[in-house]
């Protein structure tokens, strides 16, 4: 039986400044294919976040 995921309202919402970046990342093989990569970094220079969708 799979437990269920109660949704629930976010505690906070805020919005944020941060620096959005596109890479490209990737050799052309099949095991790595030339692909777009979203980054997100804060002002201090601190990755947040990356989205790689390979």
């Amino acid at each position: 039986m799979k437990p269920t995921i109660e949704m629930r309202t976010p505690k906070i919402a805020e919005m944020i400044e941060v620096i959005h970046t596109v890479a490209t990342r990737g050799n052309g093989t099949n095991e790595n294919p030339v692909r777009l990569v979203h980054q997100y970094w804060d002002k201090k220079g601190n990755l947040l976040a990356e989205n790689d969708e390979y």
